[in-house]
């Protein structure tokens, strides 16, 4: 504030100057003249000389608290009611420019005028008769701008096929269809099946030995005790058949077989089956109990199984087909 009033004072002194010496001469001085007020126009300045030059200056003014909080609308309204009163924002003054300012705020858009345009108004008749009449308003301009013509166009209509083609790509793939047969082995014989010979030799110095025979019933195992000769291995002597409860792959106990004690013979026979995975043992007992004499033989044998199969397809065809369905 303080260097725009120098700069006045220095307009004031440098008129007359002008007027009597030449622009360069005026114009030295007027810089000699701002130099040597620039120090003392600083220092006022710098200084708290504001305070007593500026009518209603403060350091701290009330509207710094419209830039802090959620809104001025608030403070709006009360500055708007406290300007209402008689009097208030209409005296001269420094003290009246806010309220001067205020008041004009809310009276002015009450004094602006009004339009009220109606539908026969000629702004929106003209131009709908612009709108509906074009070729007059071309004619018009045609009269009097030169650049502008009026064309009729005799140029038939056109028009133009286009065709689309889709296609579905073909692709030439292969695939494999396999059966897989599985064999499934289980244990079982047919009837009549020879299964294994248990032998035992409870004299060494007899010519003949003891056999078991045994083979698969239907469901029973046929147990044939008999004697061989040692020389030409020849059946010496038949002790009898006899069917006995067997099944291939189960534990059997100690079961009778053929047996006869009566005046021409004297004899008890026995077996038993054990089986550990695909092999069995079978044992045989020959007893005389009118001697009070056992004996014992021991075989083993692998367990005959059945052949089934089993067929599955491998069919890495599916994927393919679901795409041309």
């Amino acid at each position: 504030m303080n260097w725009r009033i120098a700069a006045v004072v220095l307009t004031v002194v440098l008129i007359p100057t002008l007027r009597a010496q030449s622009s360069s001469e005026a114009f030295r001085q007027g810089a000699a003249l701002g130099s040597s007020g620039n120090a003392a126009a600083r220092a006022r300045l710098d200084s708290n000389t504001a305070q007593a030059s500026v009518p209603g200056y403060n350091n701290n003014p009330p509207q710094t608290a419209y830039f802090v909080g959620t809104g001025i609308a608030g403070a709006a309204a009360a500055a708007a009611n406290a300007c209402a009163g008689p009097g208030l924002g209409t005296s001269p003054g420094y003290a009246a420019q806010a309220c001067n300012a205020v008041n004009f705020s809310q009276t002015n858009p009450m004094r602006r005028p009004s339009f009220s345009i109606a539908p026969t108004d000629p702004l929106l008749t003209n131009a709908k008769a612009i709108t509906g009449d074009s070729q007059r308003i071309a004619g018009n301009i045609a009269g009097s701008y030169s650049d502008c013509t009026v064309l009729t166009s005799t140029t038939p209509d056109r028009f133009e096929s286009k065709l689309c083609h889709q296609y579905r790509q073909t692709d030439s793939l292969s695939c494999v269809k396999r059966l897989i047969v599985s064999p499934l082995q289980t244990p079982g014989c047919s009837d009549g099946q020879f299964l294994t010979r248990v032998t035992a030799d409870p004299c060494p110095d007899c010519t003949d030995s003891l056999a078991f025979d045994f083979s698969c019933g239907t469901d029973s195992y046929l147990m044939h005790v008999f004697t061989l000769d040692k020389v030409s291995g020849r059946v010496y002597m038949d002790l009898g058949s006899q069917q006995v409860p067997g099944v291939l792959n189960t534990q059997i106990p100690q079961t009778p077989g053929p047996s006869q004690i009566d005046d021409s013979l004297c004899y008890q026979t026995f077996f038993s089956q054990s089986c550990d995975g695909a092999n069995c043992d079978i044992g045989a007992w020959f007893a005389n109990p009118c001697q009070g004499t056992s004996y014992y033989g021991l075989s083993r044998f692998a367990m005959p199984t059945t052949l089934s199969f089993t067929d599955t397809w491998d069919d890495q065809c599916a994927a393919l087909e679901a795409r041309t369905r």
